[in-house]
């Protein structure tokens, strides 16, 4: 058993990419982030790596610092005493851990280790379910109408950025940084909102794409404006727009939020994994 970094995001591509392509809906995050890669060069500090096993990648880790770990798993090779071992290599070669995402069962075996071996505290920040989606079903759509966001709205959505991370417990940014993110997200025209009398109340972004399926991401609603169904059509809106081109959507709920969990649902779509986000502190192993 050996874990093994890929410098070379080309080989690590062509290694990683049939293990991922597995379950292309399930693994939207890592797949999203290689297609990226395929585009571009990716940042020095991006880590890659796998965990080989009887010559086949049991385990694939990817992360761009200062996000956490994303961990895609091998549900024919992986095992406890695997997981055990991949820990003590990464923490051998001294890379630093923010954290870990991925499916919940062996996500949180992987912490329980880490928090073990070294000597850090692991705390769950979010508990997550992956849904997708084939075919939007009717639902009753509100007052108001879906359209592309525009570099008029920028202000505003700047200020739903950053309100945004604070809601779902990410790391909070700058107005500036928020600023920054969205301006690139207008650029790229992947930012819809849902207006009534010309006034934005609600948002989504269209994210990363896969070979088939693409993700629904950046869904909010300001707190004024919730409980009158805005952000469920513009979910609507942008999913039937986006299955124009692709096979599939994908997104990310927090399971502590009911609403959203039951919204898209209601949209159609289906919870297909539980995922888990943990953070690590060296504040001592619990």
């Amino acid at each position: 058993m050996m874990l093994k970094e890929y410098k070379d995001r080309r080989t690590y591509i062509e290694k990683s990419e049939p293990l991922l392509m597995k379950q292309e809906a399930e693994n939207n995050l890592a797949l999203g982030l290689l297609s990226v890669f395929k585009k571009t060069v990716p940042a020095s500090d991006v880590y890659t790596a796998l965990m080989e096993t009887e010559g086949a990648p049991a385990a694939a880790l990817l992360m761009t610092p200062p996000h956490n770990l994303i961990l895609t798993y091998n549900n024919e090779l992986i095992s406890e005493t695997l997981i055990a071992e991949m820990v003590r290599q990464l923490i051998s070669t001294g890379v630093s851990v923010p954290g870990a995402v991925g499916e919940r069962y062996w996500t949180e075996r992987f912490a329980k280790e880490w928090a073990e071996q070294a000597g850090n505290r692991a705390d769950i920040v979010m508990e997550q379910k992956i849904y997708q989606l084939h075919e939007v079903q009717p639902v009753s759509v509100s007052e108001g109408t879906f359209q592309k966001a525009k570099l008029e709205h920028l202000p505003l959505l700047t200020e739903w950025m950053a309100d945004f991370m604070t809601f779902t417990n990410e790391p909070p940014i700058t107005t500036l940084q928020a600023a920054e993110r969205m301006k690139k997200f207008l650029a790229e025209d992947s930012i819809y909102i849902w207006s009534v009398d010309g006034i934005p109340v609600s948002m989504a972004k269209k994210s990363r794409s896969t070979q088939n399926g693409i993700t629904v991401s950046l869904v909010y609603t300001p707190e004024k404006f919730r409980g009158r169904g805005y952000a469920s059509s513009c979910v609507s809106a942008l999913s039937s727009e986006l299955l124009k081109n692709y096979s599939f959507c994908t997104l990310y709920t927090d399971l502590s939020n009911p609403t959203s969990n039951s919204i898209y649902q209601k949209i159609g779509y289906k919870p297909i994994q539980d995922s888990v986000m943990i953070s690590f502190s060296n504040q001592g192993a619990v």
